[in-house]
């Protein structure tokens, strides 16, 4: 057998012309490896195939095993030879003596195969026998050996005509379902036009079956006269020689309505071969299309049909109406010279001519002037019309006048830019006063916080709590209006890093306890233990919402109990489904008001407000931070028996190992470093003072920007904190003003904004400025603290 590339690929497209790769057993196989094991007394006989790179087989017997590589295969060597290939020892023979098959169990020891060989002379498999012991062939054997390989030859050539066979069985069949299920009437009438054969599509046409069909003519079918209307001149053109015909008539069908249908008819051996098309709606567009053009001499739209050299040939009334000009004042002239004015946009012009010169459609809206000078806008669709050699013959444009549509066009840009600068001014105005509120609520409850940890007088101590009490709750409203502002401009968004989930949940329940100590009320907690203990997802974000759903849940419940219980709805690869659940023994919630309790500034009943408090706002800033995570709210309550809100957040998995270790701040460790403090505000440098005093021993302040870029420039700081909204400079041009002084004193100083701003787009305005970090006020110690500290070392 002579091998090269071209041979093996002939081969190989051979092998596939078989179809009997990855086929399911069959029995006239089986039967040939069990009689070739039985004759040559072997353990394992197979029968393969030999693809590019792997021996697949179809058969085996003790072999147990449906492929291998072609590369460890001993039949690879079968089918590069015409003859039966015996190895009485696989261990003395080079081409196997370490092949896997003979180094590993089940150590084979001998191996005889015959090829299976095409007619064409193609060797695309084998039938072999196996043995763990070394050994020979008889000739009687060997003989068996090459019948039974040609036998698999002779089984897979009946097996491919098979197949072959019922593809043409089913094609035919395609070919009568085809033919019976056209949508038109095909049949065969002997030479004075009865019908012999036709097919079913006929009843479904014009009601009659097959059987009414045979023996009679279409004539029989038709409106009277039709036969003395259509055949004088068929008969002429038979006359002339003609064998192909077409011809239209109507025809009455069975349930009465009358039909037409165009009829192709060949004389073939003195037969007609007829195909009856239904031409119904067609003809009655042609009826609508002659009364279109009476509609068209109406139309509320202008109408104007062109030559290919753009010259008006016709126009309609409503045109004439559109323009100011008569068609009489038009014709021969070319359409766009007239209309162009000051106002008139050229390029668009330009572009509908180039379009006729390409023999393309085109639609535009542009100035034109009427022929009392006056500008109006238009819309023109325009679209070619072309003879049988592709050459445009005609246009007919559409014109509609769009004045009114684009003077509205225009409000509406402006009312959308006069709504871009409200909100604008909306995010504006919440950055003034989210600085103005949290500014002086800094000194407050830093303040307070100072004064509870300086040991006062314990009948100070209820005041001091009080205060602080009173200052949280006022810091907690004036978050509830910012967030909801913030997310109604869209200005929240979600940072996503490694959430300890288990941590966060524990943390919250931990921090509500003291709600509950004056009630008879469990707050606990349970969660699924499938569910990871590290996800990536927005802490701070799944902390409000934990907080405003249970400050909620505690605020209504007397007594009993609330939980907070995680499941694991679902989970893949990349990411988990968490189920999160809120329940409570409260005061529930009445039907009526489950559609509106997430409205903004609605709570379930009038006296809510007067007897829990709160703003109205928790529940709908809880709803839009779910959704911010493409997650929806659900809500469950019985009155008088509790509450369950519900949602779902998907989560991506996150390493655990790429969660920071938590490490518990010592306030009280000091840091080795000078800092200056920029704030305009003398309460807020004050509190800046005595909380850092505790810390550091150097701290400098200044009042505005200008003075801080003086002060950096003077002294050696390890650090700035800087406040932003100042007079004479704020804190974005002075961050800026000193990363300009140039060398690496003022490029590498760490600044950190210190601010009650709480527009997230500030955010990357502090980066920008040239900022390493933000902090915001009212601050907490250990989060300031460990900022700094971050910077200085």
């Amino acid at each position: 057998m002579v091998h090269s590339d071209i041979t093996e690929a002939n081969r190989l497209k051979t092998l596939q012309e078989y179809n009997i790769l990855n086929t399911e057993a069959e029995a006239q196989f089986d039967s040939i490896t069990r009689l070739i094991s039985y004759i040559c007394k072997t353990p394992i006989a197979f029968i393969s195939f030999m693809e590019e790179d792997r021996q697949w087989i179809k058969s085996e017997t003790g072999l147990n095993m449906k492929e291998t590589s072609r590369s460890s295969a001993f039949c690879n060597y079968t089918i590069q030879n015409d003859t039966l290939l015996e190895i009485s020892d696989l261990t003395k023979d080079n081409r196997f003596s370490d092949n896997p098959f003979v180094t590993n169990n089940p150590h084979f020891r001998f191996y005889a195969g015959s090829p299976i060989t095409t007619a064409g002379g193609y060797h695309i498999g084998t039938l072999c026998v196996m043995d763990y012991e070394p050994r020979y062939l008889s000739d009687q054997e060997k003989d068996a050996l090459k019948i039974l390989s040609n036998e698999v030859m002779s089984h897979l050539e009946v097996r491919k005509k098979n197949v072959e066979l019922q593809q043409m069985l089913n094609q035919a069949r395609q070919f009568q379902d085809l033919f019976n299920n056209s949508n038109e009437i095909h049949c065969i009438t002997d030479s004075e036009g009865k019908i012999e054969f036709i097919n079913t599509s006929v009843q479904l046409l014009i009601g009659y079956s097959v059987d009414e069909m045979l023996g009679k003519t279409i004539w029989d079918f038709s409106v009277p006269g039709e036969r003395e209307r259509v055949m004088p001149e068929v008969f002429r053109a038979i006359s002339l020689g003609k064998t192909h015909f077409q011809v239209e008539t109507r025809v009455i069908t069975k349930g009465g309505p009358i039909r037409w249908f165009e009829w192709s008819d060949v004389i073939m051996n003195g037969r007609w071969l007829v195909n009856g098309r239904d031409i119904t709606t067609r003809k009655e567009a042609e009826l609508k299309i002659q009364n279109l053009s009476i509609a068209v001499e109406k139309s509320p739209a202008g109408v104007v049909i062109r030559n290919a050299k753009n010259e008006v040939s016709w126009m309609n009334e409503a045109a004439e109406n559109i323009i100011g000009y008569q068609l009489e004042e038009l014709k021969g002239r070319i359409f766009g010279d007239l209309l162009i004015g000051e106002k008139t946009d050229l390029s668009v012009l330009k572009y509908a001519r180039q379009s006729v010169a390409e023999k393309k459609s085109y639609e535009i809206e542009i100035v034109v002037y009427k022929k009392d000078g006056t500008p109006i806008w238009v819309f023109i669709s325009n679209s070619m019309l072309f003879n049988a050699d592709g050459q445009v013959e005609s246009q007919i444009g559409i014109i509609v006048d769009i004045t009114l549509r684009k003077e509205a066009e225009q409000q509406l840009i402006k009312t959308r830019q006069d709504a871009i600068d409200l909100s604008k001014s909306k995010e504006q105005f919440l950055s003034v006063m989210s600085h103005e509120m949290r500014t002086p609520l800094n000194a407050v409850i830093g303040l307070t916080r100072i004064l509870k940890e300086e040991d006062p007088l314990e009948r100070q101590k209820d005041n001091l709590n009080i205060l602080e009490f009173s200052a949280q709750n006022l810091l907690s409203l004036i978050n509830d209006v910012l967030d909801f502002t913030k997310i109604e401009t869209g200005n929240m968004k979600l940072d996503p890093a490694p959430l300890e989930i288990h941590k966060l949940v524990s943390q919250t329940i931990e921090s509500l306890s003291f709600k509950s100590a004056d009630k008879d009320l469990r707050i606990d907690y349970y969660i699924d233990p499938l569910i990871p203990k590290v996800v990536t997802g927005d802490s701070t974000r799944l902390y409000q919402i934990f907080m405003n759903l249970l400050g909620n849940a505690i605020k209504f419940t007397e007594c009993g109990s609330v939980m907070l219980k995680l499941f694991l709805e679902a989970e893949d690869e990349d990411s988990v489904s968490i189920r999160f659940e809120v329940h409570d023994t409260g005061i529930g919630i009445k039907e009526d008001k489950l559609k509106t309790i997430f409205d903004a500034y609605t709570q379930a009943e009038r006296d809510t407000s007067k007897k829990y408090g709160g703003t109205g706002l928790g529940l709908a800033i809880t709803k839009k931070l779910i959704e911010l995570h493409d997650s929806t709210i659900e809500v469950q309550s019985t009155p008088g028996k509790g509450t369950i809100f519900s949602f779902v957040i998907r989560y991506l998995r996150a390493d655990k190992y790429t969660v920071p270790i938590a490490t518990n701040i010592n306030l009280d460790e000091p840091i080795d470093g000078r800092i200056l403090v920029v704030d305009d505000n003398a309460m807020n440098r004050l509190l800046a003072g005595k909380v850092l005093g505790k810390w550091l021993t150097e701290i400098d302040f200044a009042e505005n920007g200008q003075e801080a870029v003086e002060k950096v420039k003077d002294n050696d700081y390890d650090l700035v904190l800087m406040d932003i909204h100042m007079p004479v400079m704020n804190g974005l041009e002075a961050v800026k003003t000193i990363r300009e002084l140039g060398g690496d004193k003022f490029v590498k100083l760490p600044i950190i904004a210190l601010t009650a701003s709480v527009q997230r787009s500030e955010e990357g305005r502090f980066l920008q400025a040239g900022m390493n970090d933000f902090v915001l006020k009212p601050f907490e110690p250990k989060d300031l603290y460990r900022k700094i500290r971050a910077h200085i070392l």
